[in-house]
């Protein structure tokens, strides 16, 4: 489906030539988790280019616990020979019978409407499937196992001055059920690095910062996600605060090509975030730009209950990415490219 739409196509083309040292990649294999989710789709689409376009040769497996969503997502490449399917919760002991070269673990629900509603179930995928992914990853020599992190591990600043880097550490209050999320990610984390230093896995961390894109689930609900889709319905954008959170988005293109430029590049045991430093804008300036480009009005609303427990914390999120940037990575989209690339993207397959 989204193969086949020229600027998702151009997405993945610029994605590709951004990645460094992407040629040690070719004629591998690799497993990626949470294959249908925003980043891990993307990521799965740009090694199917990759394929298609550069002959790479790539052995990709998608791993997903619903098998329907795996087929229907990736509906245009179910005859590529080099594409398999894992369907499995990514908890149990992976089910997988021959050894790969790389895994990218990206499974689990990062938005809010899951941390309310089932915060067991978003902790699992980072403690329990970090856990069964490095243990496969133990008994099998993996030129590298990547563990996708998130922003949300830096909590709340306790200064809002300067961005975050890899080695800064902010408050999250460990008896509110909203760190469910980023406690568990913070506890992969160490996971990753345990297994390093005890069974010289060789496991490194992404912590990508608001990641947006035309790739969305039907269950997400972030605030990114729901302007897109008011623009989409030709509606109003409704704000729930006044958004004056700032906030480091990065477009979907740029996010995967710093995964698979870490993946390739970086150093086992370590954490590197990925972030647009020409996107950094509020939520309320998210919402401007994209309301400016159909013409519709950003409206807030007093929000309800349930909409309160959404609310994050976290006022400052700013990533500094100049440890990716120094294995040569650079962000090509800042944030009107992005929304721009987004909404068309949205509109045209929709």
């Amino acid at each position: 489906m989204y193969l086949q739409n020229q600027i998702y196509r151009e997405d993945l083309k610029m994605a590709l030539e951004s990645i460094v040292a992407i040629e040690r990649l070719y004629h591998k294999s690799i497993l990626i988790t949470g294959a249908t989710g925003l980043i891990g789709s993307f990521a799965a689409d740009l090694l199917l280019y990759a394929n298609r376009e550069a002959d790479a040769q790539i052995e990709i497996y998608l791993l997903s616990r619903d098998e329907r969503r795996l087929r229907e997502r990736f509906a245009s490449s179910l005859q590529e020979s080099r594409l398999h399917f894992i369907v499995q919760d990514v908890v149990d002991p992976l089910g997988l019978d021959v050894p790969v070269d790389y895994i990218i673990h990206a499974a689990g629900d990062g938005f809010p409407a899951a941390f309310r509603e089932h915060p067991v179930e978003t902790m699992t995928p980072a403690l329990f499937g970090t856990y069964q992914l490095l243990q496969y990853a133990r008994e099998h020599a993996l030129q590298k196992f990547l563990y996708v992190s998130s922003g949300e591990v830096y909590g709340k600043a306790l200064a809002a001055e300067n961005a975050f880097t890899e080695h800064d550490c902010g408050y999250l209050d460990s008896m509110s059920v909203r760190s469910c999320y980023p406690e568990a990610k913070r506890c992969a984390e160490t996971l990753c690095v345990s297994f390093k230093q005890q069974y010289h896995v060789p496991a490194l961390t992404v912590r990508p910062s608001h990641v947006y894109g035309a790739c969305t689930s039907v269950r997400d609900n972030r605030a990114t996600v729901q302007f897109l889709n008011d623009v989409a319905a030709g509606k109003d954008i409704v704000l729930h605060s006044a958004g004056r959170q700032l906030r480091s988005y990065t477009y979907m293109a740029d996010c995967v090509s710093g995964i698979f430029t870490v993946l390739l590049n970086g150093t086992a045991g370590e954490a590197y975030n990925i972030a647009n430093a020409a996107s950094r804008v509020t939520i309320a300036e998210f919402a401007g730009i994209l309301a400016d480009k159909v013409g519709v009005e950003c409206i807030t609303r007093v929000p309800d209950e349930k909409e309160l427990k959404d609310h994050t914390p976290i006022e400052y999120a700013v990533l500094d990415a100049s440890k990716l940037e120094r294995l040569g990575w650079c962000g090509k989209y800042d944030i009107d490219q992005g929304i721009s690339h987004m909404l068309m993207i949205r509109t045209q397959i929709r």
